[in-house]
């Protein structure tokens, strides 16, 4: 058996505003779906490169689409039972898919169901803006009472840990990126661990100044959607109301459920995708009162026109389609009024003389 996570993700905003009213889940399945049917080329590449590739795989009881990472590069080899390497038997064309799976669920939320190299939960954002126009702003679920200890909590310490193995950049964002690439070059083995914390000398502003920029690290490390790599992520400091030391494992507080798979179904396209829908329906199931309990009713329909149909290349080609067609309208006018004014320049002094 292998071992996956469910995380567990809310849709806050939408094209920069509070999202109060359903995410229209079932019209982006429609969309892709559609597209899929017409063979329509749905390949999104983001800002660094990933090329990230959709398809809806179920619209009941809950929209649940697939989320491929393509690669085409620097790709594995296949070894024969006396260790001999060989490439990966691909026909030309073919790509290797790396797939994470999501279930659109009641109050906006989102079930994920990872590998250790699907795409990122943030990545599903990026694809729905780039192919749809749509700006999703997904923050993850937590435990009932982690955002309020967090937000009371004057940090002095954070800190977490992950095996050398695990070390690698794609597992976070930004400045974490960079920390993780470099340490990967740095071992290949044991544990990697890293502290920040306040210290004991300095100055109360500088020890106020390094809380802030620990917190906003710690902000960041949590809308990661990998967290379940770590084995150790942490967070120490005096509750501001209670007064008392408080240390949060952020690695439990977060709500992700881990579950045991059957690495051969999940090798299966066919069979892993059936085996994802159920694994996705039954923790919705399970998790339904939490989520009624802990988050925000989400009452009205969803909005179905936000969503266009796709078209090949998505937003950016209807971006750049429009662009160049302003352009050439623009152009067009530089044109027509340099003529007007040739013309007007023919005679103008008669001209002006019959005005008068």
């Amino acid at each position: 058996m292998a071992r996956r996570s469910v995380q567990f993700w809310r849709i806050e905003q939408l094209n920069g505003e509070e999202l109060s009213r359903p995410f229209p889940a079932r019209r982006v399945a429609e969309v892709l779906k559609k597209a899929q049917d017409a063979e329509t080329d749905r390949h999104f590449t983001s800002a660094d490169g990933t090329v990230l590739l959709a398809q809806a795989v179920a619209s009941a009881p809950h929209p649940v689409l697939l989320l491929d990472r393509v690669r085409d590069t620097n790709l594995p080899s296949v070894g024969d039972a006396l260790g001999r390497r060989k490439p990966l038997p691909l026909a030309p064309g073919d790509h290797l898919l790396e797939t994470t799976y999501f279930a659109f669920l009641k109050r906006n939320v989102i079930a994920v169901l990872t590998s250790g190299n699907g795409p990122r939960a943030s990545r599903m954002g990026e694809y729905l803006e780039g192919m749809l126009g749509l700006e999703p702003n997904l923050v993850p679920v937590v435990r009932e009472d982690i955002d309020e200890i967090l937000t009371r909590l004057e940090v002095s310490r954070f800190e977490f840990a992950l095996p050398a193995e695990r070390l690698s950049g794609k597992l976070m964002e930004g400045e974490w990126a960079d920390v993780l690439d470099s340490a990967s070059r740095l071992m290949n083995e044991g544990t990697f661990r890293i502290s920040l914390s306040v210290g004991r000398s300095g100055k109360v502003e500088d020890k106020q100044r390094i809380r802030e920029r620990i917190q906003q690290l710690i902000d960041l490390f949590r809308r990661a959607g990998s967290v379940e790599h770590f084995d150790y992520v942490v967070a120490e400091g005096k509750d501001s109301l209670t007064g008392d030391r408080e240390v949060v494992d952020l690695l439990k507080e977060r709500f992700i459920s881990h579950i045991e798979v059957d690495p051969d179904i999940f090798n299966d396209p066919r069979r892993s995708t059936a085996e994802a829908i159920t694994i996705l329906t039954k923790q919705a199931r399970d998790n339904e009162a939490f989520f009624a309990r802990t988050l925000p009713d989400i009452k009205g329909s969803a909005d179905s026109g936000l969503v266009p149909d796709l078209v090949a290349g998505g937003m950016a080609t209807v971006r750049a389609t429009l662009a160049a067609a302003e352009k050439s309208a623009e152009t067009a006018g530089q044109v027509e009024t340099a003529g007007q004014a040739a013309h007007g320049n023919q005679g103008g002094a008669d001209h002006e003389l019959v005005r008068g």
